[in-house]
């Protein structure tokens, strides 16, 4: 996620030019302008032409490839591949080549390419060789997009931390570093630092931030807020709005409209991004794909399911800003009786809760497992993990996930649906209310009745299943969670998940009062 204000070959304040300066000048001018008439290709040979022939030193060349960045970062990626891949072909000097390596790199990991470790390799040889400080920024900028992609948040942090966006020698980088970020900073839930990070930048024409800013109200259920930024900012007819950005305001103003109720305006915006299926050019719409997933009108045609998850597989950047978006996609796959890709993308989500271990996305994977098992502890687990994080249309849809389990209480499920139901209107999502009224309407309309005297408790050493009784007993006699997953041959976060369901049947909270639970029932 990039753009940039172009502001990065300005001519000096007191009007005293140089000759590289008046020609550079007019280069960028002709750059932009080629860009703007759909001619992207164009405008990176005549700067990488520039750059390979130039003799008026560092600085010049440095201003030469951060305008190269930008319009980079601005384009879709077969043309900013194809265009780079021509300006490597150039006799560049060792500083500009790596600095293009590390551009082809990053652009790799961002679409989930199989030669990004190999590109990384190649980058970071030539930047050691003959590295510049350009060339280091777009090698960090490569690796946290690579540890993006395979659901490595706290990697992707540490790499970005050691970047300085406000130095002046960064200031054409600036915009990349600030919305990775953020993008950072969304899939950790820090919705509050991604917002002040947003506002804090020293440029409000940063579209992409805008459009990160967006992201952020729909995690967090600003729906209104997040519908009218994005219509406002997609109308704006702003220079430096990229096709990603673009591509991430449709699937903003589709979310909420489909939220809303109102599914034919979200088709009529959404339809358009359904026409892309070149990969890697499709993967800036996959937020797109994953709003549309939801609506059987949009997506069963064009086998969109099948489409996003195999994108995913080869980068899972697009699960990271919007935590509702892989539940969504298990809860469709279900759906659709497809049980391969609710295993695929259930063990996706699973993994990024493995490598970023924070509460949003254990209960994210205990969610997908809920969905994907029809396994009512696990949705419990996601409901109550949910309420300690700000991402509430995720816990919103926990809730109504639960009330449509039919292995969930009778009571439970409709205090589940009345809540969601109550959610949903605080976050101006009338439609998906309405959804949550009809099953709260139903599961009212159901006869009460008593519980057999044969009937299993819901509380207490009894209310275990014999697979929890299993890992309780182990988990009480010392055994850490990953032994009892190894002896009982199933996978860690089964363990995790039981154990979580243990806690709330025996009404404890640690391993010490589990031992002593299980030493008064005398087994």
């Amino acid at each position: 996620m990039s753009e940039s204000p172009f502001n990065a070959g300005t001519l000096p304040a007191d009007g005293f030019t140089t000759d590289a300066e008046q020609r550079r000048h007019r280069l960028f001018a002709t750059a932009d302008q080629l860009r703007l008439a759909g001619r992207g290709m164009e405008a990176l040979h005549v700067l990488a032409a520039e750059i390979a022939t130039s003799r008026d030193g560092e600085r010049h060349r440095a201003h030469l490839l951060g305008r190269l960045a930008q319009i980079v970062a601005l384009e879709q990626p077969t043309i900013a591949l194809a265009g780079l891949r021509e300006a490597l072909n150039l006799r560049l000097d060792a500083g500009s080549r790596g600095t293009l390596l590390a551009l082809v790199a990053t652009i790799a990991a961002r679409t989930g390419h199989p030669d990004t470790d190999a590109l990384l390799r190649d980058a970071g040889t030539a930047h050691a060789a003959s590295g510049t400080q350009a060339s280091a920024r777009h090698l960090a900028l490569g690796r946290a997009a690579r540890s993006l992609a395979h659901g490595d948040l706290p990697g992707a942090q540490a790499v970005l931390a050691a970047l300085d966006p406000d130095s002046w020698a960064a200031r054409a980088d600036a915009p990349s570093i600030r919305a990775e970020r953020i993008l950072v900073q969304l899939g950790l839930g820090r919705h509050q630092d991604a917002q002040a990070a947003t506002r804090q930048a020293p440029d409000v024409s940063l579209t992409g931030l805008t459009a990160l800013d967006c992201l952020r109200m729909v995690a967090v259920g600003e729906l209104p807020e997040a519908a009218a930024l994005a219509v406002t900012t997609l109308s704006s007819g702003s220079a430096d709005l990229s096709r990603e950005v673009r591509a991430l305001l449709v699937a903003v103003i589709g979310e909420v409209r489909y939220r809303r109720g109102e599914h034919d305006d979200a088709r009529a915006i959404l339809r358009a991004s359904l026409a892309e299926d070149r990969w890697p050019d499709r993967t800036m719409w996959t937020f797109a794909f994953c709003v549309a997933v939801r609506d059987s009108a949009l997506s069963e045609p064009a086998g969109l399911l099948t489409t996003v998850v195999a994108d995913l597989h080869r980068s899972v950047r697009s699960l990271l800003p919007v935590p509702h978006f892989g539940p969504r996609l298990v809860r469709a796959a279900v759906a659709a009786d497809d049980t391969r890709a609710a295993q695929r993308v259930t063990e996706l989500v699973e993994l990024v809760s493995t490598r970023t271990p924070v509460p949003l996305w254990h209960a994210l994977a205990d969610q997908s497992r809920g969905l994907r098992d029809g396994d009512p502890d696990a949705l419990r687990s996601a409901v109550d993990q949910l309420r300690t994080t700000a991402a509430r249309p995720a816990l919103a849809d926990a809730l109504l996930d639960l009330a449509n389990n039919p292995r969930a209480r009778t009571g439970e499920a409709r205090d589940a649906a009345h809540e969601a139901a109550a959610l949903y209107a605080r976050i101006g999502a009338p439609g998906d209310q309405a959804i949550a009224d009809r099953r709260y309407a139903d599961l009212a309309a159901r006869p009460q009745r008593r519980p057999s005297i044969d009937e299993q408790p819901s509380q207490g050493i009894g209310a275990l299943t014999p697979a929890e009784e299993r890992v309780a007993e182990m988990l009480a006699s010392g055994a850490t969670k990953k032994e009892a997953a190894r002896s009982l041959f199933v996978s860690f976060h089964t363990v995790d998940t039981q154990l979580r369901s243990i806690y709330h049947k025996l009404g404890i909270h640690n391993r010490m009062q589990l031992v002593r639970a299980w030493e008064r029932t005398g087994r």
